[in-house]
């Protein structure tokens, strides 16, 4: 046997070896409680459904899942702090599409939300529906576009940079509109001054509109998805309208600190697909209008960077800057 070979045997047995306490690691993946940082307070979306995925996630994992709200400055509180988490799965970052705009919406950051975090999966779209006030006299988006054309009109967002924000400056973009921005600290204002006509028209995700537009207190136009929501099915989808390329909502993930190994990256991965083909999700999200969308780690990074490249012209053209 050459001594050349026996190199190489050696070579690849050290190697293995140096391997074997991650490898070992990984494979008694969790030893401890997962605890879940949601970047905002709780009792809103993000944290609902940190709520309803960790506890089968839970019981598919043998340990407890630990739900923690960390809130502050846009959700750069909670992923500076996991950015700088142990990579060993024990800590993951409720991810949504906050994160994408990030880079683009605050001059300083002390983490990369892009590349400080190894993506689990999506889990979740919320579509956005624009709707007009019952005293606007607007029924189409047709109509919208007629009387924006005049100027003097007015819609409310959950505040500025957020996704329902900036996909409604593209659609003003794309359709040449002239409609003034009023931004609220959440969408239940929003529908507040809708309702009461102090706003002409307004921005939210389909859940918490639903009730109202079924009422009749509001008028749905079109939904921001490139398919109707089966909440709303006679509603257009903006798709249909002439922006094909838009398929906006608001979306939820999950990351973990970059350097986590691949195995315990796989095994979160398997345990959100578990969690969401559950029947008792299912009903859940039906009825918050959530679209499960479950996929691999590559999946939801293509997600997060397409996101980033579609809203950053707006907001440098805005001069949009998070504070």
């Amino acid at each position: 046997m050459s001594h050349a070979l026996n190199r190489r045997r050696l070579l690849g047995a050290l190697l293995a070896t140096a391997a074997l306490p991650r490898v070992a690691r990984a494979a008694a993946y969790p030893n401890g409680p997962v605890t879940i940082v949601v970047p905002f307070a709780a009792g809103g979306q993000f944290d609902s459904i940190a709520r309803q995925v960790g506890k089968p996630m839970a019981a598919d994992l043998g340990q407890p899942v630990i739900i923690e709200n960390v809130g502050g400055a846009g959700g750069n509180i909670a992923a500076s702090r996991v950015a700088r988490a142990k990579p060993d799965g024990q800590t993951v970052l409720m991810y949504g599409g906050n994160y994408a705009v990030a880079k683009s919406l605050y001059k300083k950051l002390d983490y990369d939300p892009l590349e400080d975090f190894v993506p689990i999966s999506r889990i979740s779209l919320a579509p956005h529906v624009i709707m007009a006030s019952t005293k606007s006299g607007i029924t189409s988006l047709a109509q919208l576009q007629q009387r924006a054309r005049q100027g003097g009109l007015s819609y409310g967002s959950p505040g500025v940079g957020t996704s329902m924000h900036l996909t409604f400056e593209i659609v003003k973009d794309q359709f040449g509109l002239d409609i003034v921005h009023i931004p609220y600290k959440g969408g239940a204002p929003v529908m507040t001054d809708l309702i009461g006509g102090q706003i002409d028209l307004g921005i939210i995700a389909v859940g918490p509109a639903l009730e109202f537009i079924r009422t009749g207190k509001v008028v749905a136009l079109a939904v921001t998805s490139k398919a109707r929501s089966p909440a709303l099915p006679k509603v257009p989808a903006l798709a249909e309208l002439g922006v094909p390329d838009l398929d906006a909502g608001s979306w939820a993930g999950f990351a973990v600190p970059k350097g986590t190994p691949a195995p315990i990256v796989s095994r979160l991965n398997e345990s959100v697909a578990k969690a969401l083909r559950t029947p008792e999700l299912h009903k859940l999200f039906d009825e918050q209008s959530f679209i499960a969308t479950p996929g691999t780690p590559a999946e939801m990074r293509a997600y997060a960077a397409r996101d980033a490249q579609r809203y950053e012209p707006i907001i440098r053209k805005l001069n949009l800057q998070g504070s």
